[in-house]
């Protein structure tokens, strides 16, 4: 007997492929489905041997409203990728030194005047800041470009605070910018109104619009010459002279504070503090003046005996050298009186000068005040005296006026009384009372 009761193999189901949409075959649906016929053959289905796809719509479409966005996020990839390069680069040194330092990751709100005086109360010598903006919105880009007034003075900020700092609980990534493409021999002048820098080249100031004058505008260099800064150093001697050398002054102390508090020292004769001549800043030294050199030797030994301040700040003082003055053959506005009665003086240092305070400048400044003083009063007195004759002519005026209406009234009742005379037998009197 034949067992042939065996149920046949069961057939093994082969799944068609799933598919995702209702699509071409490059995009499959989720259920499989037959091939369809191609179009019919017509030039608006069939040009240059090309299928169309009613998806092709579609697909312009896609392309056209998604541009911007693939524009936007490879801006904010490339932007990003710097920022990390940036980032990675924090524990390695500093670009190459030089003037100009680059500020980055700035606060949204910051501007350049808040830069400015970030800054400043971190004591950098800072001559100009500018914000990069984006150029359709108008909003900062959080980082600045910062020009100190000297390479000197943007080594010493970046030594003290590479590779960033804290500016309202923001933290701002500092180096020097990258001189690659640029013009180092190209200079540079000083707008003589708004003090704005510009390139050579530029006839009006990009600022102001105010014209070029190349006999009084200041040039200088993009690329300052020296990288040292002048803190008096170099003019500090031991041989004792008449004149003492005041350093790490406050940044804010003037010739004037300066003398005030050493006046109470004898034989005080002025004060020369030293300024950039490009931002009139204090460099921080000055020279005390004395009429001999032992009043100078006495203040130095009053002065280190106990702490002597002036606004503040605890100077280092030393004898000045004689030699840190050169004499001056024309007047100028950098040069000052020499020690004798005639002949001028120009600091040593081309890119500073010596702004002076003495007693005949406290006696010349006092007189000029009096002066101004005596001078203001007598234009008070005078109106005041001119106010008393302007009232007074006023009230002549109205008296004149309140004259000459009583003139006209009794003139006009002269023509009725005379005009009622002509008549005897109605001759009355305008103002009896008629019987009753």
């Amino acid at each position: 007997m034949s067992h042939n009761n065996r149920s046949p193999p069961v057939q093994k189901y082969e799944r068609s492929p799933r598919h995702r949409s209702r699509s071409p075959n490059n995009h499959r649906s989720r259920y499989y489905h037959s091939p369809s016929p191609p179009p019919p053959s017509s030039s608006r289905y069939n040009n240059n041997k090309r299928q169309y796809s009613r998806h092709d719509d579609r697909d312009d479409y896609h392309s056209n409203h998604n541009r911007h966005h693939h524009q936007r996020d490879r801006r904010r990839r490339h932007e990003r990728r710097y920022e990390d390069q940036d980032y990675y680069q924090e524990d390695k040194h500093p670009t190459e030194p030089n003037i100009n330092v680059v500020l980055r990751s700035l606060p949204d709100r910051a501007r350049e005047r808040d830069i400015h005086k970030t800054l400043e109360s971190m004591g950098a010598s800072v001559d100009e800041v500018s914000l990069i903006r984006d150029r359709d919105t108008g909003e900062s880009r959080k980082f600045a470009f910062v020009r100190f007034t000297s390479v000197g003075h943007a080594v010493q900020f970046v030594e003290k605070h590479y590779p960033h700092f804290h500016m309202n609980h923001h933290r701002v990534r500092v180096d020097y910018c990258n001189k690659e493409g640029t013009r180092e021999d190209l200079m540079e002048w000083r707008c003589l109104k708004c003090g704005k820098f510009n390139d050579d080249s530029r006839r009006v100031c990009i600022e102001c619009r105010t014209p070029f004058e190349g006999s009084k505008a200041e040039k200088r260099s993009k690329e300052t010459e020296s990288m040292d800064i002048n803190d008096g150093t170099m003019d500090v001697t031991y041989t004792p002279t008449h004149m003492l050398l005041l350093r790490n002054l406050d940044h804010l102390s003037s010739e004037e504070s300066i003398f005030h508090a050493l006046q109470s020292m004898s034989g005080l004769r002025r004060v020369l503090l030293i300024k950039d001549k490009l931002t009139r800043m204090s460099c921080e030294f000055a020279f005390v003046e004395f009429f001999t050199v032992q009043d100078a030797m006495n203040t130095m030994t009053h002065m280190n005996k106990s702490p002597f301040r002036i606004d503040g700040s605890q100077p280092t003082i030393s004898f000045a050298s004689l030699d840190s003055f050169l004499p001056a053959y024309a007047s100028s506005e950098w040069a000052i009186p020499a020690d004798s009665e005639e002949g001028l003086w120009i600091y040593r240092d081309g890119q500073a000068y010596a702004a002076e305070y003495s007693i005949q400048i406290q006696y010349e400044r006092e007189e000029k005040k009096n002066e101004e003083k005596r001078m203001a009063d007598e234009r008070k007195a005078k109106e005041e005296q001119e106010k008393k004759e302007r009232a007074i002519k006023q009230q002549q005026a109205k008296k004149d006026s309140l004259e000459d209406d009583l003139s006209a009234f009794y003139a006009g009742m002269g023509d009725i009384l005379s005009s009622n005379d002509k008549n005897d037998d109605t001759k009355t009197d305008i103002f009896s009372v008629p019987k009753v």
